[in-house]
């Protein structure tokens, strides 16, 4: 491919900012490839792809299945380039094609992985023309950003290459309706034994038949939309997973395919990572691996501990869950978690966002579509709330019906930890933001010098 000047200029400039900036120690995961762009706006499209391109999509879940992917793709020895730790827009993923190719724009393996932010499709698919797009699902999001799931999908289904199959959640109405005419992999989640479903959400992504308008009618919610749905009067309804997980116990899951039970280990058996799991099992098993080589893949797999981790403190166990602020579904996902694990609970929220906050100013309207009824519950003795919003985090609490003398706020996230009543609970849980790492890395350290005192 003959390059035009603009893209020597912009990878010399960007390679050399990308050199200065690991000199200087920073994280060059978006800079350089923003002023690379703005020298050539159409520089993703002068990069020679590699031999196989798989991105990873949607609302919730594709940093934790772009991770488990690369892990086991890493495990069976194939030669990678991937963005595991962010960078997921076109300014992001620019930087990484500069730091991984030669002058030439031909970079140095034979896969590259992408994990795509969903809303910047339209500047990234049409160039790097992914041989497989996963897409985990598509879900309300961000307002003032994301708008609504109608919204981005259209996003998506307008600049989704012709030559791309897509591994699809067949338990998602919205994103399981992407460019029908191309070939898709299903995957989903049977309603589990034991499981107690989640019909009870303030949000439903989708409540009306997309063919006739019809009210549909939900079997089992697992959570939000994602769950078994018809329509009474003209039929619609889910997609038949190719890959479907009936059973899971002790971190392995049973999947239906072809009619064959097969048995992966998974890193957890919170629903979400279950579907996470079984986004990448379908895709490992239709890019061509055996039942086999996916188990060795998937066994001693972990969720990157920035989406979850545990820890010990006081002797009792502390589970720290991302809600993603800003974010109704998946805020709503880990309060559910919350109330579903058993014994006496306490549970530390800090949820304000200060990436948003430095740009403008924090919306708060998404915190009255998130599920915080479900803290409403006998066995939960304490919720502590930091931060400079949380009276408004107060206000919401209360309108869910949570008793306020359970309820303890304090101007700092950090100060959370002192208020906490040890003797009263069996277990921690802290709920925090995806921008709020510092406060909570003081938290964990605060945890973990009183578990050593």
């Amino acid at each position: 491919m003959k390059k035009c000047i603009s893209y020597y200029v912009a990878a010399l400039v960007g390679k050399a900012m990308i050199h200065g900036m690991h000199l200087m120690k920073r994280n060059g995961t978006n800079l350089p490839g923003e002023v690379a762009l703005k020298l050539c706006p159409q520089l993703l499209s002068q990069f020679q792809m590699p031999k196989n391109v798989i991105v990873v999509t949607g609302t919730n879940g594709k940093t934790t299945v772009t991770n488990l992917i690369g892990n086991a793709l890493k495990k069976r020895g194939d030669t990678l380039i991937t963005n595991p730790f962010g960078g997921n827009v076109d300014t992001g993923i620019a930087s990484l094609l500069l730091a991984n190719s030669n002058l030439n724009g031909t970079l140095y393996a034979d896969t590259l992985l992408l994990e795509m932010d969903e809303r910047s499709a339209e500047r990234i698919l049409p160039y790097v023309q992914p041989d497989y797009l996963i897409c985990t699902n598509l879900q309300r999001d961000s307002m003032k950003r994301n708008a609504h799931a109608e919204f981005i999908f259209e996003f998506l289904n307008r600049n989704i290459p012709k030559k791309t199959i897509l591994i699809s959640n067949a338990d998602d109405l919205i994103s399981s309706a992407l460019v029908p005419e191309q070939p898709h992999i299903y995957f989903g989640v049977a309603l589990l034994p034991n499981e107690v479903p989640t019909n009870d959400s303030l949000v439903c992504d989708i409540v009306n038949c997309p063919k006739c308008g019809t009210r549909l009618q939900f079997q089992f919610r697992h959570y939000n939309h994602i769950g078994q749905a018809v329509c009474p009067k003209c039929g619609f309804c889910n997609k038949k997973a190719d890959y479907q997980v009936t059973a899971v116990e002790d971190c392995t899951a049973t999947i239906l395919h072809n009619g064959k039970e097969e048995h992966y280990p998974i890193p957890n058996d919170r629903i979400t990572d279950i579907y996470n799991s079984a986004a990448v099992i379908a895709f490992l098993r239709t890019y061509g691996l055996s039942e086999q080589e996916t188990t060795a893949c998937m066994q001693g797999s972990e969720i990157v501990k920035s989406r979850y981790d545990t820890l010990t403190s006081h002797g009792k166990p502390v589970y720290i869950s991302l809600a993603k602020g800003q974010n109704p579904i998946a805020c709503s996902a880990a309060c559910d978690f919350v109330r579903k694990e058993s014994g006496k609970k306490a549970v530390i929220l800090i949820l304000e966002d200060f990436y948003d906050r430095r740009r403008t100013s924090e919306n708060i309207a998404w915190i009255y579509e998130t599920d915080f009824e479900f803290l409403k519950q006998d066995n939960i003795v304490q919720i502590i709330v930091g931060g400079k919003r949380a009276m408004d985090y107060l206000v919401r609490l209360l309108i869910a019906g949570i008793d306020r003398n359970r309820i303890v706020c304090c101007a700092s996230e950090t100060e959370t930890v002192q208020y906490l009543q040890w003797d009263k609970f069996d277990k921690l849980m802290i709920l925090y933001d995806l921008y709020n790492t510092e406060s909570l890395a003081q938290i964990k350290q605060q945890l973990q010098e009183v578990a050593e005192a």
